[in-house]
């Protein structure tokens, strides 16, 4: 493991990694404070109007489970609580500082609808919230975005091939690289102070021995399988073409872990259907 990720340290050291935008780092010592303001709180999230409307587009779409519209960040600090407000606005900031190319956004769109996927199915999870699952499901494929940079045309047929087989395709990836897109997501997620158990997540959701791996640590457990599961539905939103034996497999084993109820994948693939068209348009390609 300690090779993979020194190989995947000396690819990122070769790209241009965004720095964290400094409303970020600056809303993250405030919220640090002992009693943090939520008026500097709201007045750092609207500093950037880009930055802004991202961050209101996420809050009013299903990761916050609010049943109206949040009409600006000051509202949006008094009804989500302050890790969720920080998790969003750092999802929707890294969305729009990270890809630089349709192929990149693609790439990045499938992680958004798989974050809509696990957010609401983290319902039924009872140590994951709704941010976390979401920008773990977002996160989970950063560092393909980074790792596609070296060889764009020959990676792309990598990553689409493990949206059908998430296992045997990823082995492949390993192979070819030395390293992997999991790797390389690890360190970027560490570099943006993305929490432990949402980067541990990134680099296991592709390990069908996580569950040993996790043994002790049992939120990354959860967010992983989380990950695995809207991976599932994810695909099979997109073309069932993706739906191989494999890719069943893989998602039984996140299911195994979480025990959810047949309405919990039934809400999540409706929640895909619904807001999946603006966080993204389906599976990259040439």
């Amino acid at each position: 493991m300690q090779q993979k990720l020194s190989i995947a340290a000396q690819i990122i050291a070769k790209t241009s990694i965004p720095n964290i935008p400094e409303e970020i780092i600056r809303l993250k010592e405030e919220l640090n404070k002992k009693y943090p303001n939520t008026v500097t709180i709201a007045n750092l999230i609207s500093h950037n109007p880009e930055l802004l409307g991202n961050f209101m587009t996420l809050v009013n779409t299903n990761i916050t489970n609010e049943k109206t519209d949040i009409r600006d960040a000051k509202a949006a600090v008094n009804v989500l609580g302050l890790d969720e407000i920080y998790n969003i606005f750092l999802a929707s900031s890294l969305t729009n500082l990270i890809a630089q190319s349709p192929l990149e956004r693609q790439i990045l769109s499938h992680g958004a609808k798989a974050g809509l996927a696990a957010a609401e199915l983290s319902y039924w999870v009872f140590d994951v919230t709704r941010s976390e699952a979401y920008i773990a499901g977002l996160m989970q494929n950063v560092g393909a975005i980074y790792i596609s940079r070296l060889n764009p045309e020959s990676y792309i047929e990598t990553f689409n091939s493990q949206l059908a087989n998430p296992v045997s395709a990823y082995a492949k990836e390993l192979e070819q690289y030395n390293t992997s897109h999991t790797f390389m997501g690890t360190l970027i997620a560490k570099k943006w102070h993305i929490n432990p158990e949402v980067y541990k997540s990134i680099l296991l959701h592709h390990d069908t021995a996580f569950e040993l791996k996790t043994a002790n640590d049992q939120k990354t457990r959860h967010i992983t399988a989380l990950i695995m599961v809207s991976n599932f539905i994810v695909s099979s939103t997109i073309d069932g073409q993706y739906i191989t034996q494999e890719l069943k497999e893989y998602r039984n084993l996140g299911l195994k872990i979480l025990g959810l109820p047949d309405t919990a994948v039934k809400a999540a693939n409706a929640a895909v259907m619904k807001w999946g068209t603006s966080v993204g348009k389906g599976p990259a390609g040439h």
